[in-house]
C-alpha cells in the first residue's frame, strides 16, 4: 500500500501528545493515518529501549529494560480495523504483530479469562449468549453484557492495572464518539497512562437512539482530557479520491437534494436508485450482485432489519452466491455450538446435549415477538412435533453409525453428516451461519483423524464460538458481505447495494432527519466506485427526496437530445 500523508495526516503521525483525537469524515484515512502513527511510535519505543541497552552495557550496570512497547487498537468492527491494517502493512513495517486489535467485549473476554480466577471471577465455560440464556438448562456463566463490568472490576485490582499498564504504550479507540458510558469506562482503565488516539467523526454518529448515547457530549470529554489536542483530517477521500460519492453523501447528509453533486453522481453512474416491486426486489438484488463479480468488485449490500438480512442471505445460499452475513456473531457463535454437539453424540462422548444445543441455534437466528423461544426451539425441547422427532432420530442414528463404526470412526462421513444437518431439522432462518461453521468442525474433524485428542478438539472449538460470539474471530472478510444499515460503519467494498422495502421502521425521528439523515452519509461513502440504492414504489420519507432527486438527473441524461 502507497500511503503519502497530507501534512495534517503527518501531523498526526508526529503528535506526541498524551491524547490525540482526530475528527474527519468518512475515507479521509483515519485509520491508516492511525497505523502510520503506530509504525512511528513503535520505532521510537525501540530506539529509547535500545538507547537504554547501549546505556547500560557501557556503564557495565545490568539494568532490567522494559518489556517491547505493544499498541492496543479499540474498535466496535474488529474484522473492519483488520482490514485497514492489513492493508497498510507497508506503513506499519515490521510491527504488524505488535499491534493488538479487539472489540470492547473481546478485550473483556480476554482478561476475565487470563486474570479472573484467581481474583475472584470463576474462569467460565462459555459466554452466556442472549439465545443460550432464553433456552433452559443453560451453564452457569457471564452474560454478554456482563463482561465489560466485570473486566471493568478487574482493572482496579493493582496487579492487573500493572500488567496492561506495561503492555501498552498506546491505545487508539476508533468511532470513539459511539461509546457508552461503560465502554469508555473501561477504555480509560486500560493501560490509563499510556498515549491515547482517539479517532472520531460526528456525522458518522449513527447509534445515537439504539445505544443511547450523546455523541457531541462524547467528543467534549475527550477534549477536556489532560494534554488533549484535535487534529481534524482534509475532506478529501481515500476510498474515493474523485471525491464524487462522498460529496453527494454529504449533499444527502445535509438535506441538499439539488446540490449538483447529486446530479454529477448521477450522471458518472456512480449512484443509481431504482424502484422495485416486492415480488422483482431480490431478483433484481443478485443480478447486481453477479454484474459487479463479473467485473471482480467486492461486494457490500445493506439492509434495513436483520430479518431482512437473514432473508436476503438464504435466499444467495439458494442461488450458490458464496457471502457472509456480517453482525451475526450470536449465530455464527451458537452454530459452532451446535456442530460440536453433534460431532460429541457422534462419537458417543458423554455430555452432548444435542436438542438443547440445537435449540440455542434456532433461538439465536430467530427473532420472536415478545423475545420468547421460537415454536422449532420448543418443538426440540418438548419433543411435541412427530415429523420433527422423526428427522432427529435418523440424524442421531446416522452420527452415531459413523462415529462408532466397528473400524473406528468414518470421520468424512460424520462431517459430511454435520454439515448436512441444517437442511434435515426443519431450520428455515441462518444456512450461511451453519456453513461458516463448517470449516472450523471439518478442521476440528482432521486433527481428530490425526490423533488429536477429542478434548483437545473440544477446547478449541468452545473457543472458537467465544470468540466469534465476542467478535474476536479471525476469518478472513468474503468478497460479498450481506449486513444491517447500523454495521456499515468501517466497511468498505467497490460496490454497494443499498436494499430497502416496504413498511420499514425509521423510527419516531421527523423531517429534517437530523440523525437519519446521517445515516444517508454512513451508507453512500461506502463504496469506493459505485452505490445503487434499491427501494420501494413509495419510500420512506427519509429516503424519498434522495430517490426523486436522482430521478430527476435520470431523466435529465436520457431525454431525447441531452447527448
Amino acid at each position: 500500500m502507497t500511503y503519502k500523508p497530507t501534512p495534517l495526516q503527518q501531523a498526526v503521525i508526529d503528535s506526541t501528545a498524551p491524547v490525540t483525537i482526530v475528527l474527519a469524515g468518512a475515507g479521509t484515512g483515519k485509520t491508516t493515518t492511525a497505523a502510520a502513527a503506530t509504525g512511528k511510535f513503535l520505532h521510537s519505543c525501540d530506539t529509547e529501549r535500545g538507547e537504554q541497552r547501549r546505556a547500560a552495557i557501557l556503564s557495565g550496570r545490568r539494568t532490567r529494560l522494559p518489556p517491547q512497547a505493544r499498541v492496543l487498537f479499540m474498535s466496535f468492527s474488529r474484522t473492519a480495523v483488520t482490514q485497514v491494517i492489513d492493508r497498510a502493512g507497508g506503513v506499519i513495517g515490521p510491527y504488524l504483530s505488535r499491534i493488538d486489535v479487539s472489540t470492547f467485549h473481546g478485550m473483556a473476554w480476554r482478561m476475565i479469562n487470563d486474570f479472573g480466577e484467581r481474583h475472584g471471577f470463576p474462569a467460565p465455560q462459555g459466554v452466556l449468549s442472549a439465545a443460550e440464556a432464553k433456552v433452559p438448562g443453560g451453564p452457569v456463566g457471564l452474560t454478554y453484557d456482563e463482561l465489560m463490568p466485570a473486566a471493568t472490576t478487574l482493572l482496579q485490582i493493582p496487579q492487573i492495572a500493572a500488567h496492561y499498564a506495561a503492555r501498552y504504550r498506546l491505545v487508539i479507540c476508533d468511532e470513539f464518539q459511539d461509546t457508552d458510558d461503560t465502554e469508555w469506562e473501561f477504555l480509560q482503565l486500560i493501560a490509563p497512562g499510556a498515549r491515547r488516539i482517539f479517532l472520531g467523526d460526528l456525522n458518522q454518529a449513527i447509534y445515537e437512539d439504539m445505544k443511547k448515547i450523546n455523541p457531541a457530549r462524547r467528543v467534549e470529554l475527550a477534549k477536556s482530557l489532560p494534554g488533549a489536542i484535535t487534529l481534524p483530517l482534509p475532506a478529501a477521500s481515500h476510498r474515493d479520491p474523485s471525491g464524487v460519492l462522498p460529496a453527494a453523501a454529504d449533499a444527502a447528509r445535509q438535506r441538499h437534494f439539488d446540490d449538483p453533486a447529486i446530479h454529477q453522481a448521477v450522471v458518472g453512474g456512480r449512484l443509481t436508485v431504482t424502484r422495485s416491486a416486492a415480488a422483482d426486489v431480490f431478483e433484481h438484488v443478485v443480478a447486481l450482485i453477479r454484474d459487479a463479480r463479473a467485473r471482480q468488485h467486492t461486494v457490500n449490500i445493506f439492509t434495513h432489519t436483520m430479518a431482512a438480512t437473514s432473508l436476503l442471505s438464504d435466499l444467495l445460499v439458494r442461488q450458490r452466491i458464496v457471502h457472509e452475513q456480517v453482525g451475526f456473531t450470536e449465530a455464527n457463535a451458537e452454530a459452532i455450538a451446535a456442530q460440536h454437539a453433534l460431532l460429541q453424540f457422534g462419537l458417543n462422548i458423554d455430555g452432548a446435549n444435542v436438542r438443547r444445543a440445537l435449540a440455542v441455534y434456532v433461538t439465536a437466528n430467530t427473532r420472536v415477538k415478545g423475545g420468547g423461544l421460537a415454536p422449532l426451539a420448543t418443538q426440540m425441547l418438548d419433543k411435541s412435533n412427530l415429523a420433527l422427532e422423526s428427522r432427529l432420530l435418523t440424524l442421531a442414528r446416522e452420527l452415531r453409525q459413523a462415529g462408532t463404526a466397528a473400524d473406528g470412526p468414518e470421520y468424512p462421513e460424520l462431517a459430511d453428516i454435520v454439515a448436512g444437518a441444517y437442511a434435515r431439522v426443519g431450520m428455515s432462518r441462518g444456512e450461511e451461519t451453519w456453513a461458516r461453521a463448517m470449516p472450523q468442525t471439518r478442521a476440528a474433524i482432521g486433527q481428530l483423524a490425526g490423533g488429536s485428542t477429542f478434548d483437545d478438539v473440544s477446547a478449541a472449538l468452545k473457543a472458537a464460538r467465544n470468540g466469534a460470539l465476542v467478535g474476536a474471530g479471525n476469518q478472513r472478510p468474503r468478497a460479498i458481505q450481506v449486513m444491517n444499515l447500523h454495521q456499515t460503519k468501517g466497511r468498505e467494498a467497490d460496490t454497494t447495494i443499498l436494499l430497502l422495502q416496504d413498511d420499514e421502521y425509521h423510527g419516531r425521528e421527523r423531517p429534517p432527519f437530523p440523525t437519519g439523515s446521517k445515516l444517508l452519509y454512513v451508507v453512500m461513502t461506502r463504496a469506493r466506485h459505485q452505490a445503487h440504492i434499491v427501494v420501494p414504489a413509495t419510500p420512506h420519507p427519509l429516503w424519498r427526496p434522495l430517490v426523486e432527486a436522482c430521478e430527476t438527473s435520470l431523466a435529465v441524461i436520457q431525454a431525447p437530445g441531452s447527448g
